[in-house]
């Protein structure tokens, strides 16, 4: 038995390099055994999912479009419900962390005077803007660093399609 009772006895698909006492990385390390692997493919897959899905909500009204969306959605994909939902959460999380981070940067470029109330604000946004980037990094140790650097290389069109889902979900 191992001296202490989280080492990870040779199992090192996910290292444990986390020095905080932050327990949300010790989660992440836990959860990531249960997310299916991120590959180009399975992003394609994920993405073609969400966009025949809006295409098919936005036409509809109620409930029974949105139902009816997924069912078309997930033939379209090739993807089963399990996997179609695990990776939506993943594209959520990813897209949420962005838009929030693209938001933030919108700000810092509207902000144009030098007084002392509007370089508070910056200072404020700008430490918001650190936090948003290490919590997208943070991704990583859930779904993999290879995951989230596919995620990065599609991240305007993953943006697109968060900003429109949102828009479907809440209609606003």
């Amino acid at each position: 038995m191992s001296s202490f009772l989280f080492d990870d006895n040779g199992f090192q698909d996910v290292p444990n390099r986390e020095v905080s006492t932050d327990l949300t990385a010790a989660d992440d390390r836990t959860l990531r055994w249960a997310a299916p692997p991120l590959d180009a493919a399975m992003l394609d897959a994920l993405i073609h999912y969400q966009q025949t899905y809006l295409s098919h909500a936005e036409a509809g009204q109620g409930t029974g479009a949105l139902a009816s969306a997924h069912t078309e959605a997930l033939a379209a994909s090739g993807l089963d419900s399990k996997k179609a939902e695990q990776g939506s959460a993943l594209l959520r999380a990813f897209g949420g962390r962005r838009w929030a981070a693209r938001k933030l940067q919108d700000k810092l470029g509207q902000l144009q005077g030098q007084s002392a109330a509007e370089a508070e604000l910056r200072t404020r946004i700008q430490e918001e803007l650190v936090k948003q980037e290490r919590e997208t990094d943070a991704l990583a140790r859930r779904y993999g660093d290879d995951a989230l650097a596919l995620l990065r290389a599609r991240e305007a069109e993953l943006l697109e399609l968060h900003t429109r889902l949102t828009r479907l979900l809440t209609r606003g």
